[in-house]
């Protein structure tokens, strides 16, 4: 049976950020898309055996593009190719989490101080919009609530290179980000997003208000977060930063 978001990227039914890729070209990407959603979305666990045969019969492929998508995600080190034994879904690794992250946090400054300058009364409704989609899915039980908080989350960020008229250099960034979206799954289960929202609406108050000092000292601490929430990850899951 197919998964149920693999089901849904074939159909190119995505919602928030993953509506953002390019339409479905080559089979190659769809199988890369679909595999390394699912790893971020914690579908597929560190340790679990990736087998292309299964895998072409679930996507309706045939197994070359599976294996391409395998190789592919194995350079970003989100799945290991071992010879002779298998393939099967990486550890969280912390090193990449760390340079995902740096590579993030210089970008989104600059992207906050062009924003600034290009705030709008649409974009700022679209942060007014966000933040409330945001509270209202907190407080959801439905199957896909975190993968949902985590698009909303992406789609906040989403808004300030809406303003600096670079959009197509956010998607590149989010491309990028494949550790820190696992560890940003992760942390959802381990900690309240009280903090999140409230970074959240000053970062937005202050990009609206044009203040570029605060939006990036509330931004930098936004995005440094994570240590703490890498700490506490660690601690409660183990099993997603090791295998064996």
């Amino acid at each position: 049976m197919m998964n149920e978001r693999s089901q849904a990227l074939l159909s190119a039914q995505w919602v928030g950020p993953r509506a953002s890729y390019p339409a479905p070209g080559s089979a190659r990407e769809t199988a890369y898309r679909i595999l390394r959603d699912r790893i971020i979305f914690l579908d597929l666990k560190p340790g679990e055996a990736l087998n292309d045969k299964r895998l072409s019969e679930e996507l309706q492929m045939s197994r070359t593009p599976v294996r391409e998508a395998l190789i592919i995600l194995s350079v970003s080190n989100m799945v290991i190719l071992k010879p002779q034994a298998g393939t099967f879904v990486a550890p969280i690794d912390t090193q990449w989490v760390e340079m995902e992250q740096f590579s993030r946090r210089a970008l989104e400054k600059e992207i906050i101080r062009q924003a600034c300058a290009g705030m709008t009364a649409e974009l700022a409704r679209l942060y007014a919009e966000n933040l409330a989609a945001y509270a209202r899915q907190r407080q959801t039980q439905s199957p896909d609530r975190m993968a949902r908080l985590l698009e909303l989350d992406n789609d906040f960020h989403r808004i300030a290179f809406l303003a600096a008229g670079r959009e197509n250099s956010f998607y590149h960034m989010l491309r990028d980000m494949q550790h820190i979206e696992r560890l940003r799954m992760l942390s959802m289960l381990t900690e309240d997003s009280g903090a999140l929202i409230e970074d959240h609406r000053e970062i937005s108050r202050a990009v609206i208000e044009g203040d570029e000092t605060e939006a990036i000292r509330h931004l930098e601490r936004h995005l440094t977060r994570y240590r703490e929430s890498l700490l506490r990850a660690r601690e409660r899951f183990p099993e997603y930063f090791t295998i064996g």
